[in-house]
């Protein structure tokens, strides 16, 4: 499969082809997505949910069912992930209700093991003192 590809470049391809596809693929595929094993192309995924639930393509309920998945990706050995995670899809499934800030108190040590600029604004809106 092109998603878990070790060539940089076809994983993103494929992901395009799944970006430009996603209102046609199958219900059961999107959501595997969600639970790819391929934590990168899973945080692609992820990022998508706001998307998928208000276009009614998938409901907040199946999402709410996979959302340890995601919970997963705060903890990552992949700093990218983990990084992307905290600081990208991590606010919008927030907005949208998904996720509770109390959820989050267990992941704090990841969260404040990475040493990165960009993340200090979302350890203040979480009120994370690391």
């Amino acid at each position: 499969m092109y998603l878990i590809s070790e060539n940089k470049d076809v994983k993103h391809e494929a992901w395009n082809y799944v970006l430009r596809n996603l209102k046609s693929l199958d219900k059961k595929y999107l959501l595997y997505l969600l639970q790819f094993p391929d934590t990168g192309t899973r945080y692609r995924a992820w990022n998508e949910v706001p998307v998928l639930i208000k276009d009614g393509i998938l409901t907040f309920n199946e999402v709410r069912e996979l959302k340890e998945y995601f919970f997963e990706m705060l903890k990552d050995d992949n700093i990218t992930v983990r990084a992307l995670s905290w600081y990208v899809t991590l606010i919008p499934l927030i907005e949208i209700g998904l996720v509770k800030k109390e959820e989050l108190i267990q992941y704090y040590k990841w969260l404040c093991d990475l040493k990165m600029e960009e993340l200090e604004e979302i350890k203040a809106e979480l009120g994370v003192k690391c």
